[in-house]
This record gives structure tokens, C-alpha cells and sequence, in this order.
């Protein structure tokens, strides 16, 4: 069983309000208000066991400890509203405690802290306890504008994305976008987003980015997306992104949703596509030409209860990596990147010239007095 320590921590929040009023132009009075009043405070404890086996093909096909730990976690996410229905502020953190671990356990286990507290330098020798803070954003809206900057989570169109583990990873940057409805025409949204460091959900640090070597810098990623929804079951999606000097990435994404024999079928075609700029056969030299993954996908409900999923992918990922990745940067847990195809394991089939198909079914027992329960097999 290992220690727990932490600290604590005291915000003070000043909030000043200004009234001025010149000549013909009026400057709304700026009130708190909105900031106290509309805002919210979550959070939850929450107890982890998990024990999973697997199978060492190279040792005679012995089942061997794969995760064996017992882990506490706990967070508290404040939100607050918006001062002068403008400005805002986030703030959240939680903490693993991690109870017990047996020795021949996977490191990190992504539920407490690696004991290495930055992506690149982890060594994969265990875990700890901790406290993490996830978001310190102030927000910013205007009519169909809105912003964050801090550490934040990515919300909008782009390719950049968060890992998932208890919480969200966190990236130090600023992401701003816009919403805009014409009716019937449909509805555009785009936004950008700049960072410059990251930490995974088991990392206790922000850690800049670096190419495939873990010394060569790359200084930010950025990425701008967009998405247009014709308000007729047709949606349009495209995003691009960079790491500075290093990976583009591209990806495309049409979903149409119809009905058959009276329940709704969704499909989609997506398209996600990554080239380097590095042509010396070095270890930052990923791919030869454009590595892409492409996907189809089919979903069906049927009778209100009977959830069905049909999808396949096929991969081009020609060079030394051998494999296509959806970040920008190559190492383990430094950053992360969308990726809609959703399998519970979504990137195990991304080999070069791999092609890979899923069906999967669920049953609603909503009818059995058992809402939001589901069976179902894959």
C-alpha cells in the first residue's frame, strides 16, 4: 500500500464591475452576478478493481498478470457562469490514491499517476498517488464567438483531442470558435486551436512536444476544423493540423441518416490522412508519402431498443513506422488526436495495409425496468 500526500491549494477571485457612458455610445453595465448565479459545482468519489489476465504467446501460452491494482479516485470541476455574459472562469482537479498493485501489473495503469510525472520521460516502472489540477481556463462569448485559453480541453471542430482515463488529459493553449445558424440553410461552426504542452490524465506534469527522437522540439500544434450540418440528416466535417515543422494532418467526414422500415439507419465516410516533412530515413521519419485511414460506418436502431453497428476501416500507413497514428506527435502519451472509429479498442487495427471489420449489437432493457442498462455482444 502506498502514502498519500497532497496539497492545498486557496484561489481568491476579484471581480470588478465598470460603468462608463460617452457621447452616443452606451458600455453595458458589468455585473457578477451571471458569474456566481449560473455557476456550478460538481464532483464524485469513485472506487477502481481491476484484475485482467493475458495470454504470453512467446512463454508457452501462459496467462500472465496484465492489471492487478485497486485505485481511489475523486474530482471536483467548477464552472463558473459569465460576468457581464462575456467572461467566465473554470477550474477542476482529482486525485488517485492507489490502494494495492501487484508487481507484475502493466505501467502505467491510466487510472492513478505514472511515477513518471512527464510523457517523455516515462520509464513504465509503476504508479502513485496524486492530485492533478485538468482545467484552469478563463472563457470568453460573444453573440456566436466563444474562447478559452489556459489549460484546457479541446471542444470544438479540430483534430486535437484529450485522452480519456478517470478524467481528461490537458493541453496549455487557446481554442476559439464561432456558431452560426441560417435557418433552414443549415448551420456552419468552425474554431482553431494553438498549444504548446500537454500531460495525459496519468501524468502530474505538462510536457512540451518533441519529434519521434524525444530531442528534436516542435515548438506548438495547432489545428483549424469545421463542420456544416445542412439541417436535412446531411453533415459535412474537414479539419487540418499541424506539428510545427514536422506531421500535416488532414481528415474529412460526411454522415447521412435515413430511415428504414420506419427506424433510423446513420451512416458515414471518414477519411483521416498524416504526412511528415522528415526524408532521411531517421527515426522522425515516419512515412513514406501520405499515410491515411479510411472507414466507413453503418448504425441501425431498431424497434426503440436493438442497437446495431456495422463498420470497417482499411489502413496505408507505407514507411518505417509501419502503422498510421492519429496524433501529431508519435510518442506514447504526448498527445492525442480525433479519431470517430469507436471499437472499445479503437486503435488496434491501424497496421499498414490492415483491414478490419466490426459488428456489434446492444439491447436496451429499459422494457425490463432496468433503464440505462444494456447486453450485447461484438
Amino acid at each position: 500500500m502506498r502514502a498519500f500526500s497532497g496539497k492545498r491549494s486557496t484561489l481568491a477571485l476579484a471581480i470588478a464591475g465598470v460603468t462608463a457612458m460617452s457621447g452616443f455610445m452606451a458600455i453595458p453595465e458589468a455585473r457578477a452576478e451571471g458569474f456566481i448565479d449560473d455557476s456550478t459545482l460538481t464532483g464524485g468519489i469513485y472506487y477502481w478493481q481491476r484484475e485482467r489476465d493475458r495470454k504470453d504467446v512467446t512463454d508457452g501460452d501462459k496467462y500472465k498478470t496484465n492489471l492487478s491494482h485497486s485505485t481511489w479516485n475523486a474530482n471536483l470541476d467548477f464552472q463558473s457562469g459569465y460576468a457581464a455574459d462575456m467572461f467566465g472562469l473554470d477550474i477542476a482537479a482529482f486525485t488517485a490514491i492507489e490502494m494495492a498493485e501487484n508487481g507484475d501489473s502493466s505501467h502505467p495503469n491510466e487510472i492513478a499517476f505514472s511515477k513518471s510525472n512527464k510523457a517523455y520521460d516515462e520509464d513504465w516502472s509503476g504508479d502513485k498517488s496524486g492530485i492533478s489540477l485538468y482545467k484552469a481556463a478563463a472563457k470568453f462569448k460573444y453573440g456566436p464567438v466563444w474562447a478559452r485559453a489556459g489549460y484546457i480541453q479541446p471542444t470544438g471542430q479540430t483534430l486535437l483531442a484529450p485522452h480519456w482515463s478517470f478524467m481528461p488529459g490537458t493541453y496549455q493553449g487557446a481554442e476559439a470558435g464561432a456558431n452560426f445558424d441560417y435557418g433552414d440553410a443549415g448551420a456552419l461552426s468552425f474554431s482553431y486551436m494553438w498549444t504548446n504542452e500537454y500531460k495525459a490524465p496519468w501524468h502530474l506534469e505538462m510536457d512540451e512536444f518533441y519529434q519521434n527522437d524525444k530531442t528534436t522540439k516542435v515548438d506548438y500544434l495547432h489545428s483549424l476544423g469545421a463542420k456544416y450540418d445542412f439541417k436535412n440528416n446531411f453533415v459535412l466535417e474537414a479539419a487540418f493540423g499541424q506539428a510545427e515543422g514536422y506531421i500535416d494532418q488532414y481528415f474529412a467526414k460526411a454522415s447521412y441518416k435515413f430511415d428504414i422500415a420506419g427506424s433510423p439507419l446513420t451512416t458515414s465516410y471518414q477519411f483521416y490522412g498524416t504526412r511528415d516533412k522528415v526524408d532521411d530515413r531517421s527515426v522522425n521519419d515516419l512515412y513514406d508519402g501520405t499515410a491515411w485511414l479510411q472507414a466507413l460506418t453503418f448504425g441501425y436502431r431498431a424497434a426503440d431498443v436493438v442497437d446495431l453497428r456495422l463498420e470497417g476501416t482499411w489502413v496505408k500507413a507505407d514507411g518505417q513506422q509501419g502503422y498510421f497514428l492519429q496524433r501529431m506527435t508519435p510518442t506514447y502519451a504526448s498527445s492525442n488526436g480525433r479519431l470517430d472509429i469507436w471499437w472499445d479498442n479503437r486503435s488496434d487495427f491501424n497496421a499498414n495495409g490492415e483491414k478490419a471489420v466490426f459488428f456489434g449489437a446492444m439491447y436496451d432493457l429499459k422494457n425490463w425496468n432496468l433503464p440505462g442498462f444494456a447486453i450485447g455482444a461484438s
